[in-house]
């Protein structure tokens, strides 16, 4: 409470103290109160002074009376058709998760991989990853840590607590494991939501600003072609981290039968289940496909497939035979769930990054850091990645993605390389933020176990975050220049 106090009243001091003083020399007076309004909104949101949706609805009210745009320009931002994405993508995943068919997934891969620990480790990894594709982190978390924490009994219960190293080296193994497991579904959970756009909010928010301020559009297969392969490289680093590293462990296995009955059978296939398989599947299909699709329907976008796979969630039935069962795939009830506060949160970072880039501050900020700028390519992508991905750790990965997105696309501007790649860096590092349990709820969640100690969680996520930003800036330099 001391801390949003504190942020409420610096955010706002420095804000009214900005607008006094006079702009600095080469940047506009509108780039100035930009930069008060972006100070005002950075400190409400880095610290949660006030809800952060609402904070999200300050430039709605502030850029109109600052005079830097008009009120409809302002509010068009936040119908923005990233934000249909989003949605529409939300509520999908929302009928995946209704109907079970994330448990489904899990059971059969973990059920069925060798028992040994540490594949059994990066069995639940990729399960958590590939769920966390099309689900948000935090639903992710909650789905998984169940599974994770039956694997952990069935190795726990069995052999693997019967090391023949002795007492004290038994029980570090068995507690390194233990942390390990748990740990794992955070990091892959996180991980996985840089594989697609709809992975994480951040990744929608970019998809916006980079199209609405920079002329790109990246469309929903044109992200998978690098946030797929980060996803592929990052999660066996990972694994590799936690196994070797920072949680070391040597433990027998179970046996299968064992594993099978900790994490329970899901039993046969129902209606409902293999009805929204089909819906997710075409989904999906259709936005991996997305201009073949629109040669046969002019105009469709990936928001509109979003939109158009809710909206088919929720005209079938669910074919439950059961009384009382819900009607249809996707019943409103089930729709509430969906966070429709992104509409003001995201749209508030659209409208504020906006205005960043319009009012002429993002491109002052890249002259003022001129040495970065002057970096070749790749150590500029590493230095922003690195920058960014220290931020997120004490800061909301929305606004850092928000406030930096510009300022980083000016940097490359400003040494002649392609703003997009720049800005696309640090769109993808905002999404880190290993090693603070505060950072994501992903991380929250996963340290109230109370299995995983802070001094593994820095560790293990400090080392992911550096892996993550080397790998970021490599993509960009590399791979995302071929497929756009």
């Amino acid at each position: 409470m001391t801390l949003q106090r504190a942020g409420l009243w610096l955010g706002a001091a420095l804000f009214t103290l900005m607008l006094l003083l006079p702009a600095p020399e080469g940047l506009s007076v509108a780039g100035w109160r930009v930069a008060a309004l972006t100070v005002l909104i950075g400190c409400w949101w880095f610290t949660e002074a006030v809800p952060v949706t609402l904070t999200g609805s300050l430039p709605f009210l502030a850029l109109p009376l600052l005079g830097v745009a008009k009120a409809d320009a302002v509010a068009g931002l936040y119908m923005s058709p990233v934000l249909f994405l989003i949605l529409g993508g939300t509520l999908v995943g929302l009928s995946f998760e209704k109907w079970g068919l994330h448990r489904r997934v899990a059971l059969a891969v973990v059920a069925r991989v060798d028992p040994e620990p540490r594949t059994l480790l990066f069995a639940v990894m990729a399960v958590t990853a590939f769920v966390s594709m099309w689900v948000n982190n935090s639903s992710t978390t909650v789905m998984m840590l169940p599974i994770a924490m039956a694997a952990l009994g069935a190795v726990l219960g069995g052999e693997g607590a019967q090391g023949a190293a002795g007492t004290a080296a038994t029980t570090r193994d068995t507690r390194n494991f233990a942390a390990a497991m748990i740990l794992s579904v955070s990091l892959a959970s996180n991980l996985g939501g840089f594989a697609t756009p709809i992975g994480t909010p951040v990744n929608s928010i970019a998809v916006g600003i980079l199209e609405r301020s920079y002329d790109t559009q990246i469309s929903f297969a044109g992200w998978m072609a690098f946030g797929v392969p980060f996803m592929l490289l990052s999660l066996p680093a990972c694994w590799w981290i936690l196994s070797r590293v920072t949680l070391p462990f040597r433990l027998a296995g179970p046996g299968r039968d064992a594993v099978r009955a900790a994490i329970g059978d899901p039993g046969p296939w129902t209606a409902p289940q293999r009805r929204t398989l089909a819906v997710v599947l075409l989904v999906a299909l259709a936005w991996i496909f997305q201009p073949l699709v629109e040669r046969l329907l002019p105009g469709i976008t990936d928001a509109g497939i979003a939109v158009a796979g809710a909206l088919l969630l929720c005209v079938l039935p669910s074919g439950d035979t059961r009384t009382g069962a819900s009607q249809r795939l996707l019943e409103w009830e089930d729709a509430r769930r969906a966070p429709w506060y992104l509409i003001l949160l995201l749209g508030g970072g659209l409208a504020l990054a906006d205005a960043v880039v319009k009012s002429g501050l993002s491109a002052w900020l890249g002259t003022a850091l001129g040495a970065v700028g002057g970096l070749p390519l790749l150590p500029m992508l590493l230095a922003i990645a690195l920058l960014c991905g220290l931020i997120t750790e004490a800061a909301s990965n929305v606004a850092t993605a928000t406030i930096f997105m510009p300022v980083a696309a000016s940097l490359a501007m400003g040494a002649g390389y392609d703003p997009a790649l720049a800005a696309l860096c640090a769109a993808m590092a905002a999404n880190l933020g290993f090693a603070n349990p505060a950072a994501t709820s992903s991380n929250a969640l996963v340290y109230s176990t109370g299995k995983v100690p802070i001094t593994a969680m820095l560790k293990s996520g400090l080392l992911v975050d550096l892996i993550g930003a080397l790998l970021i800036a490599l993509l960009c330099a590399t791979v995302v220049p071929m497929v756009h």
